[in-house]
């Protein structure tokens, strides 16, 4: 019950890791009409959201704009959406995974920032992702052991610093990130309709 802020986390500059900002373009955002038209949206559940960007892009770390977003608006709970590392290379872009642990932004390509759980924003984070890379080293382990642990030189390579994702990660992502907005969408306002939800978003 109550408020829900949907966080779009990533950068949507680098397509495998967009899935988040682009999540949030077909989330329903009602906060701004319960308060001003409660004639006809007194019923909806109040749903902001928002893409901070990466460090990189604003300065910002991306809990520090989150906790300022919570003080604002006193959300219930916050969702947040990320692309993940998958652990196989068979699992890119084939599961949705969905937690009520939080998430750690940017830890599955080695560069965990500012964690988004309860324990940091004082509210349950549900976390949405969807993994669209894997580690070389990952892949280059998942070889070895298919192969029954041979070694070579250029699986050693792979153990470099390197990220692999599919050849369609373009489709692939804007897909997965439409299914992620419709479902939140439906998850806060189970009275949508799939047709209802096309004709607020359009």
């Amino acid at each position: 019950e109550g408020p829900a802020l949907v966080v779009g986390l990533g950068n949507r500059a680098i397509t495998p890791d967009a899935v988040g900002p682009l999540a949030c373009e077909h989330v329903i955002a009602t906060r701004h009409l319960v308060e001003q038209s409660p004639e006809y949206f007194s019923s909806w559940r109040p749903v902001a959201a928002c893409a901070p960007g990466v460090l990189g892009q604003t300065g910002l770390e991306t809990g520090e704009i989150v906790q300022g977003v919570l003080d604002k608006i006193r959300p219930a709970a916050v969702i947040a959406v990320d692309a993940l590392a998958a652990g196989r290379l068979s699992h890119l872009l084939r599961t949705i995974q969905v937690a009520d642990t939080g998430i750690v932004p940017g830890s599955g390509v080695g560069n965990a920032r500012f964690a988004l759980n309860r324990e940091s924003l004082g509210v349950p984070v549900i976390a949405i992702g969807v993994p669209t890379v894997v580690d070389g080293a990952t892949l280059a382990h998942e070889i070895s052991a298919q192969a029954g642990g041979v070694s070579c030189e250029a699986l050693d390579d792979l153990a470099n610093p390197v990220v692999v994702t599919t050849k369609d990660i373009d489709r692939e992502v804007r897909d997965v990130s439409r299914v992620i907005g419709y479902a939140v969408n439906k998850a806060l306002h189970p009275h949508l309709s799939i047709e209802d939800i096309d004709l607020f978003l359009s």
